[in-house]
């Protein structure tokens, strides 16, 4: 797994201020004050050098483990330690539930030798768990995180905060694995370009939703085109976030094209199981359209034909106004002899 990006969530006024899961080097917490700790998986039969806890396990089957902790700074280090289920954030982070005991997953089939420890400076420890799955799990992937944390908290700030630290726990439960995914809420919308002889951009929103039961990725791409096919053109193919079964991203694409009024296109993606067995599926095509006028082409436009307008009236003025063949010229003529 790739490294996943620190993230801040709120929930019953705490905030989370560190996460980080499922890194192939140690992950490290630190601040200004002394207080900084790494965790990493320990080497063992389960694997040695891993990023991430990742087991395949049948319903009923268990499985022990352990991470370290070393207090890396210069204060002792007071830890909470527990288990929480992870999710995709809208962002394609991996993040945990705000409150242990709000996990209904996968975070509660891990039991955690110790709920507290007390490091001193320079000194580590090993915390063993357990992870059981239960007999009636379902199959396909179920994420958690093992966490320490340390809090602090003023009793008379409205806000206390939390430094959390931990390591992912991937499980894949034997069964049918059944990968799928629903693309929902695309919102298109045009902005013109202010020079008419340019494209303009099309915006697409959409999410992507795993509503299957494996771990999804796959690659995604915006097309459009005016009417009957003018103007035809599609972005280039982006990878997607890795997804966990439940959750859903959302994306934002843009792409620069031509439009004369109206607009219509898909969003087309090109969604993978991760890990063995999981496949890939077949394309998921969510169609869109939206008004795209180019106002600067259209107010050249007027200016032109009002330009061809007004030369269009001139000329006819001028031509109806200058004298004629058959017209005489006027004033007194001299008798004749």
């Amino acid at each position: 797994m790739p490294a996943h990006r620190s993230t801040t969530m709120l929930a019953a006024a705490t905030a989370s201020a560190l996460l980080v899961l499922g890194l192939a080097t140690p992950a490290i917490a630190a601040d200004s004050g002394g207080v900084a700790w790494t965790v990493k998986t320990v080497d063992s039969e389960n694997g040695t050098g891993r990023g991430s806890f990742s087991y395949d396990l049948e319903p009923g089957a268990s499985v022990s483990d352990a991470m370290v902790v070393v207090n890396t700074g210069t204060v002792a280090l007071p830890l909470d330690v527990y288990a929480a289920d992870a999710f995709t954030t809208a962002g394609g982070d991996v993040d945990l539930v705000a409150d242990a005991s709000a996990s209904d997953d996968a975070g509660l089939w891990v039991s955690v030798a110790t709920s507290q420890i007390v490091l001193e400076p320079g000194a580590q420890a090993e915390i063993p768990f357990t992870l059981t799955v239960p007999t009636g799990a379902q199959p396909g992937d179920h994420a958690a995180g093992l966490v320490t944390s340390l809090a602090g908290a003023d009793a008379s700030a409205i806000l206390s905060v939390e430094r959390r630290l931990g390591t992912r726990i991937n499980v894949r439960v034997a069964g049918a694995l059944l990968p799928a995914a629903q693309v929902e809420n695309v919102r298109a919308s045009y902005t013109p370009s202010w020079n008419p002889f340019e494209a303009g951009t099309l915006t697409v929103e959409y999410a992507l939703r795993n509503t299957g039961n494996t771990r999804l990725t796959g690659v995604g791409a915006i097309e459009a085109a005016g009417p009957v096919g003018l103007f035809a053109s599609r972005t280039t193919a982006e990878q997607l976030d890795e997804v966990i079964p439940g959750s859903t991203i959302e994306m934002r694409r843009t792409l620069p094209v031509s439009a004369l009024g109206w607009l219509s296109g898909a969003v087309v993606i090109d969604p993978e199981g991760v890990g063995l067995g999981a496949g890939q599926l077949a394309s998921v095509v969510t169609d869109f359209s939206t008004l795209a006028v180019p106002w600067s082409l259209v107010a050249l436009l007027v200016v032109v034909a009002g330009l061809v307008v007004a030369a269009v009236v001139l000329v006819r003025r001028r031509r109806a106004s200058a004298p004629t063949a058959g017209d005489k010229p006027s004033g007194t003529q001299g008798k004749q002899g």
